[in-house]
């Protein structure tokens, strides 16, 4: 996972909700977002996101990889009552893959509580990714959240092998790199080029790579590594 940065209501979003309030016996809740409006929030909400799914960061919003709009404070809690405006509350929502016929991601959580959140840096910072591609955390909590109620370990998809497969393609990258510039015997040279291999993955906005936690996470263990 990475950071999602929300911007600021989408102005279709703004316009749903004065016409759900202006529309008798409309419930004031996501339910009542419908239509074109729906449709630019969550367009907007894959732009904000670099067209990758918020939790398993695979590519979302194209044609072939439909994304949905997925609520952080579920629209229907298991052990409170749900909050009709909170489900419109643009600060709550994320663009999210197909959940992999329930295997992954929104789709599998349902409205379990998540203590991991894209929308708070703090969240992520202690989540890591084994050469295998396997995202851990050693504080339990958003490992169980990892493992159990987002499933992003899940053997019977393809995410594991794909992050280990975009881990080992920087490295591949980098020692290519090492021997064409002739710098194998420099370590100052080597992070150096790891850094900028690193900035250019994090000043990515509009169409991020997929997987890009885990290649943000083999770029900087290259660099520590060259920094020794």
């Amino acid at each position: 996972m990475i950071p999602v940065v929300k911007g600021g209501e989408p102005k279709a979003l703004t316009e749903a909700k004065r016409d759900i309030r202006n529309t008798p016996d409309a419930p004031f809740d996501y339910s009542s977002l419908q239509g074109e409006n729906k449709r630019k929030v969550l367009e907007a909400l894959v732009v904000e996101q670099g067209h990758l799914c918020a939790y398993c960061m695979c590519r979302i919003g194209t044609d072939n990889s439909p994304a949905t709009i997925e609520h952080i404070i579920p629209q229907h809690p298991t052990s409170l009552n749900p909050d009709g405006g909170l489900s419109l509350s643009y600060k709550n929502m994320l663009a999210v893959c197909d959940g992999r016929n329930g295997a992954t991601c929104d789709k599998r959580r349902g409205n379990r509580p998540l203590t991991v959140n894209p929308t708070k840096p703090e969240t992520l910072a202690s989540i890591t990714y084994q050469c295998d591609g396997t995202i851990r955390s050693n504080n339990p909590e958003i490992d169980y959240d990892l493992r159990d109620t987002l499933g992003l370990n899940d053997g019977r998809t393809n995410l594991c092998a794909n992050r280990s497969e975009a881990m080992r393609a920087i490295e591949q990258i980098v020692a290519s790199l090492i021997v064409r510039k002739k710098i194998n015997d420099s370590p100052s040279a080597k992070r150096n080029l790891c850094v900028k291999i690193l900035e250019h993955y994090e000043s990515q906005t509009d169409m991020k790579d997929e997987y890009l936690g885990a290649k943000l996470f083999k770029a900087r263990k290259l660099v520590a590594k060259f920094s020794a």
